[in-house]
């Protein structure tokens, strides 16, 4: 292989790399939330509406303005599912509050 080849297959890697690492950091908030979503409507109390639980949780992202609070709200929603087995209708309440937590 010539200099010129290993350049171009290196162009190659560091254009694809560069690519996957966007994509990465674009959609990587989607699947945060999709995850909390999914485990929080796992863990709800027995009887509890999905549909409502999805509309909880986005209405509680909406009142939270900076990208990144919404992030870290996620991630402390994450860690107290991750505690629980299953969650009590007390307990559900206290995770989607609108009351910011720091």
């Amino acid at each position: 292989m010539t200099i010129r080849n290993r350049s171009a297959v290196m162009v190659a890697l560091l254009v694809s790399a560069s690519i996957l690492y966007g994509m990465a950091n674009y959609y990587s908030s989607s699947l945060v939330l999709y995850v909390v979503e999914q485990t929080l409507i796992q863990k709800a109390p027995e009887g509890s509406n999905p549909v409502l639980l999805r509309k909880r949780l986005h209405d509680l992202l909406a009142s939270i303005p900076a990208k990144n609070e919404k992030m870290s709200r996620l991630l402390q929603i994450s860690k107290q599912l991750e505690k629980v087995q299953s969650l009590r209708p007390a307990d559900l309440n206290n995770l989607l509050a609108f009351e910011r937590r720091q």
